[in-house]
């Protein structure tokens, strides 16, 4: 496999970002940058002297682990659509579960590309367009349309819900996920800034 993906994170198992028990991979690289995006982190394109992961390894590892689907968003994953088909299809070859993806593409825009429109198909729902910072927890999409390749994904579940998830990634780093709003964020880094004790009992 020639084609690389170029990943910012990877959270093995989450419960915020999509229906059930699900594999979420960040990718890294996004040329849209919406205001208020909750992964600024992500936008910074990787150079081309980057190394990338196998998509098709990665899809495997993650396609066998004890979860209800895989979840892509960024950064862009359809800046990647390539790799992001050689991921899906590896993932959906060790995985029943189901795979939905987060663009910050328009529908009209992903139609309009081969590419694009290529790896949308291989998923089961696409909430597509550009991200709108909202502070009310029924506008968290505002501008976001779904896309519902298959019907494997209901549409009540993808709700949208002002939840925070905390996971310990590698390198003892925190990653916050989900979509807060401002006060929820704070108090969270308020809790970070405070001692915590140790209990060994």
């Amino acid at each position: 496999m020639s084609v690389k993906l170029f990943v910012h994170e990877i959270n093995r198992c989450s419960f915020v970002n999509g229906p059930g028990a699900r594999a979420v991979v960040w990718v890294q690289g996004c040329s849209i940058g919406c205001p208020g995006c909750f992964n600024p982190d992500t936008h910074p394109i990787m150079p081309l002297t980057a190394e990338g992961v196998d998509p098709e390894a990665l899809g495997d590892d993650l396609g066998r682990l004890p979860v209800d689907g895989l979840t892509l968003s960024g950064g862009e994953p359809l800046e990647q659509p390539e790799a992001v088909s050689a991921l899906i299809q590896s993932f959906r070859r060790a995985n029943a579960g189901t795979v939905l993806i987060f663009s910050g593409f328009t529908p009209e825009r992903i139609f309009a590309s081969e590419s694009a429109r290529s790896a949308v198909l291989q998923a089961d729902a696409v909430l597509a367009g550009p991200y709108l910072a909202s502070d009310d927890p029924l506008e968290i999409w505002r501008g976001k349309r779904l896309i519902l390749v298959t019907n494997r994904i209901e549409p009540h579940t993808l709700m949208p819900e002002r939840r925070l998830e905390v996971s310990l990634q590698s390198g003892s780093r925190l990653r916050l996920s989900g979509y807060p709003d401002e006060s929820q964020r704070e108090v969270f880094f308020n809790l970070m800034k405070q001692e915590f004790q140790h209990d060994q009992r």
